[in-house]
């Protein structure tokens, strides 16, 4: 036991420093909140300290109380563990209502929780705290076809530390606290082999995290309805009715035309073309408008515009180029001689 408790400290110490550098160059420019990037940090930290404060703690006294830094870095690392990971298993612009309140609310936790009772409750809380996770990660299953790796890890974490937080109810009575130092030492050292191993077999773990969670959260409002059927009818309005002519067409319009809400067809559009509303109604504008400039040859530029649903030639134009790169006299002319060529 001697020997082993040293052994599992320096890897999960040498663990730590080596994800906190993969962290602040690899995932650099990954879009999290900066509370959570500040807690991945913070977690890396605190787990190296308490994984260093074990060696200590094998030597206490058995009628002895831990140190009060060793109560307080239990509940920070609990909870900047849940802050990193709850902000990666949510979209950007999600609220983060709360949060502040939380923080301090855990701090006031860790500074009055008295010494002999800091371990079972904060891990207890954080067993709490990865159960909430693996909540969050299952709204991903849709989504994420590595979700059926990634939820065990997360279900394993919160197990882990309700087999640490039990061990800590039963510290010193029933436990020594080498005991007890022993078996936490290889919790944290088995959830390090844990991530790395899951970094191992899903590289990309992270950025297909956020693309996951983009996808799971914008289809949200989708969920109820037939996304199939609610596509075909998209098409046929614009591709048999043609009411991208109507010069007025709104996002309400089209929707109550559709049979949804103007937010779900919102989301439908940008999660299934990748654009938004107005985009997508230009792009159709501009793809009848070629169309009719080669079919009829004769039509003035202005009237193209104006039957495809343009409210002024200025405008016309200006939406045609971007997206074919010409206006349309010339994209007319060049299509024309293409035409004569052959």
């Amino acid at each position: 036991m001697n020997e082993l408790l040293p052994a599992l400290t320096g890897f999960s110490i040498g663990m730590a420093a080596l994800l906190a550098l993969a962290f602040a160059t690899v995932w650099r420019g990954l879009a999290l909140p900066w509370t959570a990037t500040f807690a991945g940090y913070a977690m890396l930290a605190g787990l190296a300290f308490t994984a260093w404060q074990h060696l200590g703690l094998a030597r206490l006294d058995p009628a002895a109380v831990p140190p009060r830094a060793y109560g307080v870095g239990l509940f920070l690392q609990s909870f900047a563990f849940y802050m990193l990971l709850r902000g990666l298993l949510r979209p950007d612009d999600a609220p983060h209502r709360g949060e502040a309140l939380m923080l301090v609310g855990v701090i006031a936790l860790a500074t009055l929780t008295p010494p002999a009772w800091a371990i079972p409750l904060s891990l207890t809380m954080g067993a709490g705290f990865a159960m909430h996770l693996a909540v969050l990660l299952y709204r991903l299953r849709a989504t994420r076809r590595w979700f059926r790796i990634e939820l065990p890890v997360v279900a394993l974490f919160g197990a882990m530390g309700m087999i640490v937080a039990v061990t800590g109810w039963l510290t010193p009575e029933r436990v020594d606290w080498a005991r007890y130092a022993l078996i936490y030492a290889t919790q944290i050292a088995l959830g390090f082999a844990l991530v790395g191993w899951l970094l191992w077999v899903v590289p990309d773990l992270v950025n297909k995290t956020r693309e996951a969670v983009a996808a799971s959260y914008a289809q949200s409002t989708l969920g109820k309805i037939d996304v199939d059927h609610a596509l075909e009818r998209l098409r046929r309005l614009f591709e048999d009715e043609h009411v991208y002519r109507d010069e007025t067409l709104s996002l309400a319009k089209l929707a109550g035309l559709v049979e949804l809400s103007p937010h779900q067809l919102s989301e439908l559009i940008n999660t299934r073309f990748g654009i938004g509303f107005s985009r997508y109604v230009r792009q159709q504008r501009v793809a009848a408008a070629r169309r009719m400039l080669i079919d009829e040859p004769r039509a003035s530029i202005l009237s193209v515009g104006l039957s495809v649903g343009f409210g002024s030639q200025s405008t016309f134009y200006v939406a045609f180029k971007d997206e074919v790169g010409v206006v349309p006299g010339e994209y007319r002319k060049r299509q024309l001689e293409k035409s004569s060529a052959g």
